[in-house]
């Protein structure tokens, strides 16, 4: 199901499942991950290119995501201005274990480049400090106590999301409902 709400800067690819509980996605081979495991193993597959041309092949991953073949998929409504690319970013999530036969579905869908990222490597990423929440911070301006709230709010949303190695991952709530 294509989840194309105008107001976010986000469109998702996602199984109904997935909608009723936000974390249902966050699986291996039909089980749930906890936080460890997910830190251990979710990544995402990057697919860089102009919105057009992800729209299409979003459409074509569809049927593989109704199918569970891939858990979720978000991409870029427009490029994301503070980073520069000129085009849109395209993530395909799965377990790293999963991870060689989503790749070979994107690649029979046309897709030839590869780029693999940990979400752990995106968590610290957003964490204060860290490239893209400063980047973030910047482009929108925040100096002192403005950014200093953003970059504790990001650390306390952090560790209520994975702070509890054990707990079953809900991930990190962006799904428009």
């Amino acid at each position: 199901m294509i989840i194309d709400d105008p107001g976010a800067f986000f469109i998702f690819v996602m199984h109904p499942d997935s909608i009723r509980d936000s974390g249902a996605y966050i699986a291996c081979r039909g089980v749930r991950l906890t936080n460890k495991e997910y830190m251990d193993h979710w990544g995402k597959w990057i697919v860089m290119d102009q919105r057009e041309k992800l729209d299409e092949l979003a459409a074509k991953l569809d049927y593989h995501v109704e199918r569970k073949q891939i858990p979720c998929i978000k991409y870029d409504r427009y490029p994301p201005p503070m980073f520069e690319l000129g085009v849109c970013v395209m993530c395909v999530f799965c377990d790293d274990r999963e991870r060689d036969e989503v790749w070979e579905i994107l690649h029979a869908h046309g897709v030839d480049l590869q780029a693999w990222v940990y979400d752990r490597i995106t968590v610290e990423m957003w964490q204060p400090g860290g490239m893209l929440l400063e980047t973030w911070i910047t482009s929108n301006g925040l100096i002192g106590q403005e950014a200093e709230r953003v970059r504790e709010d990001a650390r306390r949303q952090i560790e209520e999301t994975y702070g509890r190695e054990d707990a079953i991952c809900t991930g990190w709530g962006q799904v428009p409902l």
